[in-house]
């Protein structure tokens, strides 16, 4: 199987090479239309071909492709997937607003998903299995990735509200896919949110703190770039006591290995492990915290918005648990 990759925006890609090659994958192609320093660097350590546009790489026929673009081009270039007939898998993030999710959600059904690769981690799957006949009464999740490495110029999209989506976006989305593994398609009422803007030179925040209900459980959310190792961890209250996950902070234990099987199965002509819905209500959940948290949405309202409609031909979607 030969997989393309459309945009190295950031450091996802290059794992997803890394474990697509060890599973026996071929890196067919590599175009970045914003860093063509990264694109070499990329295609100096996997042996591919450099694409000078993106219909050019989409031409090359390759079985699928990942898309790590920034997040201003993510529509077009699944506009131009889908027209070339091409399976594709978008890392984080494809929408930073509402309005751009609702195109996004407007997109006609095709062979594509998006996801964080939290959704793929084993402890995590096992942890929600393990949680649907002990009575969940409530939930708390914990993310935290340091975004130093997004102040320095190169990487500022990603803090930038207008850009990635900055902390409560570009982080937040993890948190809110592990809410939707444990709880999924759930769609949050924000009940109160809000931010840290903290000591570092952040155009967005260093920390997010987020209290919603979905249906009648409460849920609490606290995001966080401040200085520190990776950790991402859920509290669940149940009618049996208190469980507690933290994800072991390894590639496989956080996602990518599994993230990298949903790439390959997709390129052999499988069906895509997380419907458009699930995607978009994770979207719908993290814009509108992000949005009450810096004040600008009013509280104690469920996101709503387009939602698109599903695919029911040979290749429909297959629900991940």
């Amino acid at each position: 199987m030969r997989i393309a990759f459309a945009g190295v925006a950031h450091s996802h890609p290059f794992a997803d090479a890394a474990n697509l090659v060890a599973r026996g994958m071929t890196i067919a192609g590599v175009w970045d239309a914003d860093d063509p320093s990264r694109q070499a660097d990329f295609a100096a350590r996997f042996g591919a071909e450099v694409h000078g546009g993106l219909d050019d790489l989409l031409a090359s026929a390759p079985d699928a492709v990942v898309v790590t673009v920034r997040t201003r081009r993510a529509f077009e270039v699944a506009l131009a997937c889908a027209d070339a007939g091409v399976p594709a898998f978008f890392n984080k993030t494809v929408a930073a607003c509402s309005a751009d999710l609702d195109r996004w959600a407007g997109l006609s059904p095709a062979s594509r998903f998006t996801s964080s690769v939290l959704r793929f981690a084993p402890a995590l799957a096992d942890f929600a299995e393990n949680l649907r006949a002990a009575g969940l009464r409530a939930i708390d999740v914990h993310v935290q990735h340091d975004i130093t490495g997004f102040l320095v110029s190169d990487r500022a999209w990603q803090d930038d509200p207008g850009g990635a989506g900055g902390t409560m976006v570009n982080i937040g989305l993890h948190a809110w896919e592990m809410v939707d593994v444990l709880l999924p398609g759930a769609q949050a009422e924000i009940l109160s949110a809000f931010r840290v803007r903290g000591a570092v030179a952040t155009a967005s925040e260093v920390l997010g703190s987020v209290h919603a209900r979905i249906d009648d459980i409460p849920v609490t959310v606290t995001i966080s770039g401040l200085a520190g190792a990776d950790r991402y961890a859920v509290l669940a209250w149940t009618d049996t006591g208190i469980r507690e996950l933290v994800l072991p902070d390894d590639l496989d234990g956080l996602g990518y290995g599994g993230t990298a099987d949903a790439i390959a199965a997709l390129a052999r002509g499988g069906a895509v492990p997380v419907s458009s819905q699930r995607t978009i209500s994770v979207y719908r959940n993290t814009i509108a915290s992000a949005d009450a948290a810096r004040g600008s949405r009013p509280l104690g309202r469920t996101p709503r918005g387009p939602m698109p409609a599903p695919d029911r031909g040979p290749a429909a979607e297959r629900e991940a648990p």
